[in-house]
């Protein structure tokens, strides 16, 4: 297997029979053909869909956290030990080692904007404070991320229309929890397709990118 980071998608296209993608690197258009496509691009699925001649409706859902830094042995003791959820406020967290406390939730539709907004981390440091007073929240670091939802919040695992184009995008806010058994139904749905259509082994390539 070949692993390829980094990689800028320019374009991606099928025949039915093969999948392409087209990726600039070093000022430079590369296109590799492939037997088979998974889609699994987070919010720019949508767009990448649209050239296979697919529907793929994600909608970017922006989400915003705040990391809080637990620089003293009083904040450390009165942060929570336990991941938390908040169903009044709609707010989860989670303590991460000893000396970080995460806080996280919002769901602000604004499309592909990702501005970090003030209005929107001040309600999650007045909850730390309101919550957990013995909590310092003198060093927060915040953070937003676009969620890639669908209508029916669940996420598009299966083929494509075209037999060689294989989709696995779309889980929302659950993208950790969901991704190990995706992984493996998707796997499971390419292997079905494709394999009594493969006569031969080929090496895989694996590519991380940004469209």
């Amino acid at each position: 297997m070949t692993c390829l980071y980094g990689q800028e998608i320019v374009s991606v296209a099928s025949n039915g029979k093969q999948a392409s993608v087209t990726v600039r690197q070093d000022q430079q258009d590369v296109t590799s053909t492939f037997d088979a496509m998974v889609v699994c691009a987070g919010t720019a699925s949508r767009t990448l869909a649209s050239q296979l001649g697919d529907s793929v409706n994600i909608y970017p859902v922006k989400g915003y956290s705040i990391t809080v830094n637990l620089l003293d042995e009083a904040s450390q003791a009165a942060a929570p030990v336990v991941s938390l959820l908040d169903d009044e406020t709609k707010l989860v967290t989670s303590r991460l080692g000893n000396d970080r406390f995460r806080v996280a939730g919002t769901a602000e539709f604004n499309g592909y904007n990702k501005d970090i907004r003030a209005d929107r981390i001040r309600p999650l440091i007045d909850w730390v404070q309101q919550c957990f007073p013995g909590v310092s929240t003198r060093s927060v670091v915040p953070w937003a991320g676009l969620r890639p939802m669908l209508p029916d919040m669940l996420p598009r695992v299966g083929p494509g229309n075209k037999p060689c184009v294989f989709y696995n995008t779309g889980h929302g806010h659950l993208g950790w929890t969901l991704s190990a058994i995706t992984a493996d139904m998707i796997g499971d749905v390419v292997l079905q397709s494709m394999g009594s259509a493969s006569k031969q082994p080929r090496p895989a390539t694996l590519t991380t990118a940004s469209a």
